[in-house]
């Protein structure tokens, strides 16, 4: 028996609700000062976002799509809201509020159109990297545009963030110094909250507790009402209705309303399927969400959330993230977490109205910062030059002209690129070694492959009694993705998969590599056999694993520069008689461990490997980002060993204290380990506990808090409170797996 089993989609979820009701308490705390921020951002009542925050989370979970995602009003379409209310009101809010709800509706009447159409897939062929520039330049806006709420300063509304960097002079001249010092505190609050503490804190979102700060500081320092959030004084008032009447009786708004609804709906989609993968990633048990069943869902809920006065309504990967760390296991903690506001709503409006702006504008600085912090632009560069270039043009093309303009630029920006990496050299043509026109029909047949399916030939073969699909395949890259996916989905899941490119195959950019990752998790989560061959003649752009990758015979593989860490572990290899690669690699969860089950961006360096005491072990530097710092790596060195296979060792999870409790499910029996204090022991229901030998129990002693988990005869341990070992840590790991070995072989 496993150590945990899915949680059950559907009404069958219902049975984790104590999970599940424990997850939506904590998000609608995060929800709560959040969503009337967003609403603030967009320049719509502050109601408006509440009211989108219940609305979705009453009505997704009974939509289905996904599976501990959130959704509600995201703070990357605050700018996107705020143009279209500009627009359409011709500059006045007031006016343009109405119509937005308008837009809204009309978006959402659209998204179940498209979604009956199947045409949410499509989302997933725009560029990872112009998805996530866009991120960032929303970051950008939203920080800019609420400096001068966070100063006092009275707010100017505009179409362009370069307006309001033009407006900024003007504004700040007239900031409330005393208002300043409750906003800059409660930003420096959001930063030290950041991350998780011990106790009360651990429960608490940092939003709700700069949101009671802020309620502190505006009734001790008499804050004038202009000041702070303002509530109608009861919830109904605050519904409003679409201007349909106005709207069809004025054809000039007609090319306008569409425009706006055309850009509501292509960012809605490509920020809805950016949301869901990135928490499919999250997700502990590694779900896969549907593009279109959640693109129906999005277009019930925007359509519902438009006629009542709330916001556009999407898959949230803030909230999202809170709700997996806070341990839900289905989607019904949507449900939950709307049932809380709607509460919160009703019984605490007098406290809702106290909230300073100057706070809210805090958080949604906080929350900007997390789209564009300086290390996402680090990320960029270390997966590859090309991908920094596409990144940062998208961003500025965003900044200079629109959202919907600027993603287009930023797809140009991917596409000339390409065609400048497979234009045959113009030094063949200067000296004759090609003439114009074969150069030409050569660029011309690459330029169409990134367009065609990347499938030239599928067969079947036999191996060891199970079928093996054999896909021959061209270049492959973002926009000729999805025939391979439909070709892939078509295969039945029991049977093998092996993807083999040809010679004639030029190029692998960052979003294929990032779905080739992607689909060799999966397959490892299932058993499933799977295997590319051929790869190893393209040349990386880089040493991360993702980056893009030209198969280029004339140019020689990189040698890896060793660094001083790599020196180190390559020489303990060697005493130990181990194979040594210091390549960074993604790693693949092939034995379903939890920890390694965790966070996104997970990829392995300087692994040592080879046979030890009967079995098979390796060793090798971990890292991973997780909550909050979801561009900042988390480092470990860990220990994977394979017992030997006459080996009886139970399955079970040794953790320091609570540590990963809440990742931990379906683990009906656990207890304090009374020969290791301060350690809890995780089991299946129904299974004895396993006898602790001697080596390992001083090892828990001398080496410091372990982390040991084994499934399947196959061991994982590392220390959770320290980063990369030192040889003789390093060794200690060995010695640990030599022990264990000894006393499953005794046993």
């Amino acid at each position: 028996m496993g150590l945990e089993t899915t949680p059950a989609s559907g009404f069958a979820g219902l049975r984790h609700w104590r999970h599940d009701a424990t997850a939506g308490l904590q998000v609608a705390l995060l929800w709560m000062p959040f969503s009337l921020g967003v609403a603030l951002a967009s320049g719509a009542p502050a109601i408006a976002g509440l009211i989108s925050a219940i609305v979705a989370g009453l009505l997704y979970p009974l939509l289905g799509g996904s599976h501990v995602t959130v959704s509600g009003p995201a703070a990357a379409l605050a700018p996107v809201l705020l143009w279209g209310m500009l627009l359409l009101g011709h500059g006045d809010l007031a006016l343009g509020y109405p119509l937005v709800l308008v837009a809204i509706v009309l978006t959402g009447v659209l998204q179940l159109l498209l979604s009956a159409l199947r045409a949410g897939q499509y989302a997933a062929m725009l560029p990872a990297t112009v998805v996530e520039a866009m991120l960032a330049a929303i970051g950008i806006m939203i920080i800019v545009r609420q400096v001068p709420a966070l100063l006092g300063a009275p707010s100017i509304p505009s179409k362009s963030v370069l307006d309001s960097i033009g407006n900024l002079p003007q504004q700040l001249v007239q900031a409330q110094w005393l208002v300043a010092g409750v906003g800059i505190v409660s930003l420096g609050l959001m930063f030290a909250l950041r991350r998780k503490l011990n106790g009360l804190w651990r429960w608490l979102p940092a939003a709700i507790v700069v949101a009671g700060f802020g309620v502190l500081a505006s009734s001790l320092l008499g804050f004038d009402a202009k000041l702070r959030i303002a509530m109608p004084e009861h919830v109904l008032d605050g519904i409003h209705f679409p201007a349909f009447a106005h709207f069809l009786s004025s054809p000039d708004l007609w090319l306008t309303m569409a425009l706006v609804v055309f850009t509501f709906t292509m960012i809605d989609g490509v920020e809805s399927v950016a949301s869901v993968k990135a928490v499919d990633k999250l997700d502990p048990w590694r779900r896969k969400s549907d593009a279109n069943k959640t693109l129906r869902a999005m277009g019930v809920c925007n359509l519902t959330s438009g006629m009542i006065g709330g916001l556009t309504v999407i898959p949230n990967a803030v909230p999202s993230r809170a709700n997996i760390d806070a341990g839900a296991r289905t989607l019904w903690s949507n449900l939950y977490s709307g049932l809380f506001l709607l509460l919160f709503v009703l019984v605490l409006p007098d406290v809702l109205r106290l909230i300073p702006l100057a706070a809210i504008a805090g958080i949604l600085i906080y929350i900007g910062w997390r789209l564009c912090e300086p290390a996402l632009f680090t990320r960029m560069l270390a997966i590859g030059r090309d991908r920094f270039v596409v990144f940062v043009g998208t961003v500025l093309a965003i900044l200079l002209t629109d959202l919907l303009l600027g993603m287009f630029i930023g797809v140009a920006i991917e596409l000339v690129l390409l065609v400048y990496l497979l234009m045959p050299s113009v030094r063949l043509v200067l000296t004759g070694r090609m003439d114009w026109g074969t150069s030409s029909r050569l660029l011309w047949t690459n330029f169409t492959s990134m367009f065609r399916s990347p499938v030239i030939k599928h067969r079947s073969e036999e191996h060891a009694g199970q079928t093996v699909h054999v896909l021959t395949l061209g270049s492959l890259v973002g926009f000729n993705l999805l025939p391979l996916e439909k070709a892939l989905a078509r295969l039945p899941q029991s049977d093998g998969v092996r993807l083999r490119f040809t010679e004639s195959a030029r190029i692998i950019d960052h979003t294929a590599a990032e779905f080739l990752q992607h689909f060799e998790e999966e397959a490892a989560a299932h058993g499933r056999p799977f295997s590319v061959d051929g790869i190893e003649r393209f040349h990386a752009f880089s040493a991360h694993p993702l980056a893009a990758r030209m198969q280029e015979p004339h140019i020689a593989q990189r040698i890896a520069q060793r660094d001083e860490r790599a020196q180190q572990m390559a020489a303990l290899a060697q005493r130990l008689g181990l194979a040594f690669a210091p390549q960074v690699a993604a790693i693949i969860n092939r034995h379903d461990f939890v920890y390694l089950r965790r966070g996104d961006q997970r990829e392995i360096s300087n692994l040592m490997h080879g046979a030890w005491a009967g079995g098979q072990i390796r060793l090798f530097d971990y890292s991973h980002t997780s909550a909050p710092d979801y561009h900042v790596p988390h480092r470990h060195t860990l220990m994977m060993y394979e017992l030997p296979a006459d080996s009886t060792q139970p399955d079970f999870v040794l953790t320091p204290g609570h540590y990963l409790e809440r990742y931990l499910v379906n683990l009906s029996e656990r207890s304090d380990v009374a020969a290791a204090p301060g350690y809890r022991l995780y089991m299946p229901p129904g299974q004895g506990l396993p006898d602790m030998p001697p080596a390992v129990l001083d090892a828990l002693e001398r080496f410091g808090p372990l982390y040991i988990e084994i499934r399947g005869r196959v061991v994982l341990a590392f220390c959770p409170q320290r980063e990369l070992e030192d040889a003789q840590h390093t060794e200690m790991l060995v010695t640990l797996a030599t022990a264990l070995a000894d006393h499953s072989a005794v046993t």
